[in-house]
C-alpha cells in the first residue's frame, strides 16, 4: 500500500497549476534543473527522465545546474535543489524511499528521500542505496505519461507517442509500504558458473548483459530496501571451521555428528554451547560495526538431516505432526522457536536494539505451537504454497502468516513461487495476487522471492503483476493485467485467452504434479518437476494455444512493427517450450534405453539447446536459467550427455541394469570372473547411472555392516551387438563416470586398466578403444571391475559404444 501525506511539513507556497506544457509537436517546452553538486543518485534520474521524455515526444530537453534557471520556460526540478527548499518541500524530513511530484505555477518538482547506504557509494542502481528521486521519476512516467515495463528489452517497453506532453496538477507524497522489495536475479556469476561444469562453456559477455537489463527492469519497477537485514543459511561455513573442535555445534543424524555436505549441515539447536558460540561471533562483528550488525543471522541451513539427539526431540511437541506422502512428520517449530529465544535473550543483553532474523523453513515453517517468540526476533516465512491452486493451499498459507504474524513484530514473505516457473507455461495468475495483498495487508514489512527466473514471455504476466504489486499493493490485479495485455494491440483479448488457457490447465493438471514426481522415485516436487514435463505438457496441451498465438499474429498484421514483435516472440517461447518438452523426453529414452533412433534423439536434443540460446540472445527468455533447472538434480535435458559425447558418433547406449557382485575378499581376478556368462551363483542387479551405496545392493550391505557403505572392489557384466558397418571404424566405449578405478575386458581380454587421474577423476568421463577386440555381429561380453575407497562408489553414469 502507499502512504499519502496529507501536506509536506514546511510548506510555505502553494501555487496552483493549470494545465503545464512539457514539450509542445515534438518541440522541448521546459528544461529539468538539478542542483550543481548534484550527486549520481540525482543525477541518473534526470537523464532518466530526460530519455524518457525525447521517447515519448521527440523533444530534446536540456538538462542545466539550476543556477542556470531560465525565464520564460517550463521547469523540472529533480532532485535536492534549492527552488524546493525555497517551495516549502522539507527534504530533508522526507522518508527513505519516500517520492514527491508536485506542480508549482508552471514548474514540476520531482523528488525523492535519497540516502547512501552503508558502505555504499553513489551509484543509484545499487540496491543498498535508497533512490526515491529515481523512484518518483519512474513513478510519473509510469501513473502520469503511460510509460510500461513489461520485461526487460525494447520490446518489454511501452512508450506512448505523444508529441504534446502536457500535465495537470500534481502535489503527491508516497511512501512504500513494504520496507524491502526484492525479486532475485536469476543471472547470477555463480550460477553460470554451476551450469558451466554441466553444460560446458557460456556466452559470459550475454550473460552480464541480461543481468544488466534485469537489474534494470527491477529498477524500473522500483526494487530496493530502506531496512537492512543479515538474513539467509548462516552456517554454511561453520562445520569446515568447528566440526574438529566442536562437534556438538551439529546435528546427530543417523548416529552421527558428520556430514557429506557441509554447505547444509544441520546444527544441533539445543546445545547450549551452539547459543554461545553463534552469538559471541556476533558480537565480535558487531563491536567493530554495530550498524551493519544490527541483526544478527540465525537461519538454519537448507536440506534436511535434522537433530536426533534427546536434547533437541525434547524440544518437540510429539502430537505436532504434518502429513506427507512418506507419512507423518514431526513439525520442529517449537525446538526451533526455542532454539531463537535462547539467541535473541542473549543478543538483548549486548545491544537493546538488535534483533535476530530467523527462516520459518521446511519442517519448522508451521507457527509453533507452545512458544511464544521474543519480541526481538524477525521472521522469514517461505510458505508451502504452490501455484496454481485450487484454494486450499492458499488458505493454508494465509492461516499460517496470521499465526506467524501474531507471533512476531516483524515478519517479511521469503518464498520460493517463481524459482519453480520453468520454461514452460504455467502463468499461475490465480491467488498469487490476492495472497500477497492478503500478506501485505497483514503485517508484512518486505519480501525476498526466490528467483527471477527470466521465461519473459512465457510467464510474463506473473513477473509483472507481481513487480507492481510491490510497489502499490492496493491496485487490483485485473488492472495490471489489462496493462500488460494492452502492449499486444488488436491481438490483447486473445493474449490474454492464451495466458488462461495455460493457467487453467495448469490449475487442472497440478493435482498429477506430484502424484507423478513420487512415481518417478523423486521424494519431493521440486526434483520431479523437470522431469515430469513430457508427461503434462504434450502436444495435445500444446495445440490450442498454438492456435490462440496464430490467431492473435493475424490480429497485429496491421499493428506497428513492435508490437507484432512482442506477439512473434510469444510465439518463440511457446516453441521453446515444445522443444523443451521433447527434448527432456528424448533424454530420459536414452537414459532408459529405450530409444528407437539414437541419432534421432540426439538430434532433438541439441536442436532445443540451439534454439534456446537462439532466443535467450534476443531477451525471450533467460536461457541460463533454463539450463539450471535442467541440470540442478540431474541431467534432464541432455546437456552433460551432448557434452560428453562432443564430436563423437553415438553407436549403442548400452543397457542400464547390469549383472553385479561385490568382492569383499577380492578373488574375482584370480577367479576370473571377467570369463563369466549369463547369469551366476551370487550376482544381483545394479543400475549403471546411480552410485551402488545408493541401490538396493548397496543399502542392504550397509544395513548388514552396521550402517557403513561398501568400500572396495565391485565386479559389473553385461552384454551388447555391433553391427558389421562398423568395422573398420575406430571404436570406442565411453564411461560416462566412474568412481573411482576401473579395469575392463571384452571377450575376457583386458583392454584398460584405469586408474582415477587427480583429485577429480571420479567424476570426469573417460574412453577406452575397442577397435582390435570387439566382435562384430556377435554377442559381447563386457566385464568391468571397480575399486572405490571412500564415496557412493560404482559406475554411475551410463557406458557408450561411440565411433571417433
Amino acid at each position: 500500500m502507499r502512504h499519502l501525506s496529507i501536506l509536506l511539513v514546511g510548506l510555505v507556497c502553494t501555487l496552483p497549476a493549470a494545465a503545464v506544457d512539457l514539450t509542445v509537436d515534438g518541440e522541448a517546452a521546459c528544461i529539468i534543473l538539478i542542483a550543481e553538486d548534484a550527486p549520481e543518485i540525482v543525477r541518473f534520474p534526470a537523464r532518466e527522465l530526460q530519455h524518457y521524455l525525447q521517447a515519448i515526444s521527440g523533444a530534446e530537453i536540456a538538462i542545466r545546474p539550476e543556477s542556470e534557471r531560465p525565464i520564460g520556460i517550463n521547469r523540472i526540478y529533480v532532485g535536492d535543489t534549492s527552488a524546493a527548499r525555497a517551495m516549502g518541500i522539507d527534504v530533508d524530513a522526507l522518508e527513505p524511499e519516500a517520492i514527491v511530484i508536485r506542480t508549482m505555477g508552471d514548474d514540476l518538482f520531482i523528488l525523492g528521500g535519497d540516502r547512501i547506504g552503508p558502505g555504499d557509494r553513489d551509484d543509484a542502481m545499487s540496491v543498498n542505496n535508497q533512490v526515491g528521486t529515481l523512484y518518483a521519476v519512474y513513478d510519473f512516467l509510469q501513473d502520469q505519461l503511460g510509460v510500461r515495463w513489461l520485461w526487460p528489452g525494447e520490446t518489454g517497453t511501452v512508450i506512448p507517442d505523444m508529441p504534446t506532453i502536457t500535465i495537470g496538477d500534481l502535489d503527491i507524497h508516497e511512501v512504500p509500504q513494504l520496507k524491502q522489495r526484492k525479486l532475485r536475479t536469476g543471472t547470477r556469476t555463480s550460477m553460470i558458473e554451476s551450469i558451466e561444469q554441466s553444460a560446458g562453456p557460456m556466452n559470459r559477455e550475454m550473460a552480464s548483459r541480461m543481468a544488466a537489463e534485469e537489474n534494470s527492469w527491477m529498477r524500473h519497477m522500483r526494487m530496493g530496501r530502506s531496512l537492512f537485514i543479515n538474513y539467509g543459511h548462516a552456517f554454511t561455513r561453520w562445520y569446515e571451521e568447528y566440526h574438529e573442535e566442536h562437534p556438538e555445534y551439529f546435528a546427530l543424524y543417523d548416529g552421527t555428528r558428520t556430514t557429506r555436505n557441509p554447505e547444509r549441515v544441520k546444527m544441533c539447536v539445543a546445545q547450549p554451547a551452539l547459543w554461545d558460540a553463534v552469538v559471541a561471533r556476533w558480537k565480535t562483528a558487531w563491536e567493530q560495526n554495530p550498524v551493519a550488525y544490527k541483526t544478527l543471522n540465525a537461519c538454519e541451513n537448507d536440506g534436511g538431516g535434522f537433530c536426533e539427539c534427546e536434547l533437541c526431540t525434547a524440544w518437540d511437541v510429539p502430537d505436532y505432526v504434518n502429513e506427507t506422502p512418506e507419512g507423518p512428520e514431526v513439525i520442529l517449530s517449537d525446538r526451533y522457536a526455542k532454539f531463537w529465544n535462547e539467541v535473541a535473550t542473549r543478543v538483548r543483553e549486548v545491544d537493546p536494539e538488535a534483533q535476530v532474523a530467523v527462516y520459518a523453513y521446511s519442517r519448522y515453517r508451521f507457527p509453533p505451537k507452545e512458544t511464544q517468540l521474543e519480541p526481538n526476533i524477525i521472521v522469514g516465512f517461505v510458505p508451502g504454497v504452490s501455484y496454481p491452486n485450487t484454494g486450499e493451499s492458499s488458505e493454508a498459507f494465509q492461516e499460517d502468516w496470521m499465526a506467524w504474524h501474531r507471533q512476531a513484530e516483524k515478519l517479511f514473505l521469503r518464498p520460493n513461487w517463481l524459482g519453480s516457473l520453468h520454461s514452460v507455461p504455467r502463468a499461475p495468475l490465480d491467488r498469487m495476487a490476492e495472497d500477497f495483498r492478503f500478506a501485505a495487508d497483514n503485517g508484512m514489512i518486505g519480501t525476498d522471492f526466490d528467483s527471477l527466473s527470466g521465461q519473459w514471455l512465457i510467464q510474463g504476466p506473473v513477473y509483472y503483476v507481481l513487480a507492481r504489486l510491490h510497489w502499490d499493493t492496493t491496485v487490483s490485479a485485473e488492472q495490471l493485467l489489462d496493462e500488460y495485455y494492452s502492449a499486444f494491440g488488436a491481438a490483447a483479448p486473445t493474449v490474454r485467452e492464451y495466458f488462461e488457457y495455460w493457467n487453467d490447465y495448469a490449475r487442472d493438471e497440478t493435482p498429477k504434479w506430484s502424484e507423478l514426481s513420487y512415481e518417478l522415485g523423486y521424494r519431493n516436487y521440486g526434483r520431479g518437476a523437470v522431469r515430469i514435463i513430457p508427461y503434462i505438457y504434450t502436444e495435445q496441451a500444446f495445440a490450442p494455444a498454438k492456435d490462440l498465438l496464430m490467431e492473435a499474429r493475424r490480429a497485429v498484421a496491421d499493428e506497428p512493427e513492435i508490437v507484432q514483435k512482442r506477439v512473434n516472440q510469444l510465439l518463440q517461447a511457446l516453441r521453446h517450450a515444445e522443444l523443451t518438452s521433447e527434448a527432456i523426453a528424448a533424454t530420459e529414452r536414452i537414459n532408459a534405453g529405450t530409444t528407437e533412433d539414437l541419432a534421432a534423439d540426439v538430434a532433438i536434443i541439441k536442436q532445443m539447446h540451439d534454439y534456446r540460446m537462439a532466443i535467450g540472445r534476443d531477451g525471450v527468455i533467460n536461457p541460463y536459467w533454463a539450463i539450471m533447472r535442467d541440470t540442478k538434480f540431474g541431467d534432464y535435458a541432455g546437456y552433460k550427455l551432448l557434452q560428453d559425447i562432443g564430436d563423437r558418433k553415438a553407436v549403442t547406449l548400452l543397457p542400464r541394469d547390469w549383472r553385479f557382485r561385490f568382492d569383499p575378499d577380492e578373488v574375482g581376478e584370480d577367479e576370473e570372473w571377467f570369463k563369466l556368462r549369463g547369469s551366476a551363483d551370487g550376482w544381483g542387479t545394479m543400475r549403471t547411472d546411480m552410485y551402488w551405496e545408493d541401490q538396493a545392493l548397496g543399502r542392504q550391505w550397509a544395513e548388514d555392516h552396521d550402517g557403513r557403505g561398501y568400500d572396495g572392489l565391485g565386479w559389473y557384466r553385461t552384454t551388447f551387438t555391433l553391427e558389421p558397418q562398423y568395422q573398420g571404424k575406430k571404436l570406442v566405449l565411453f564411461f560416462g563416470s566412474v568412481d573411482e578405478d576401473a579395469k575392463i575386458w571384452l571377450n575376457g581380454e583386458l583392454v584398460a586398466d584405469h586408474p582415477m587421474e587427480g583429485d577429480d577423476g571420479w567424476k570426469r568421463p573417460f574412453t577406452i578403444e575397442i577397435s582390435d577386440h570387439v566382435r562384430f555381429g556377435e554377442t559381447n561380453n563386457l566385464a568391468v571391475m571397480v575399486r572405490d575407497s571412500s564415496g557412493g562408489g560404482g559406475i554411475y553414469k551410463r557406458v557408450w559404444a561411440m565411433e571417433e
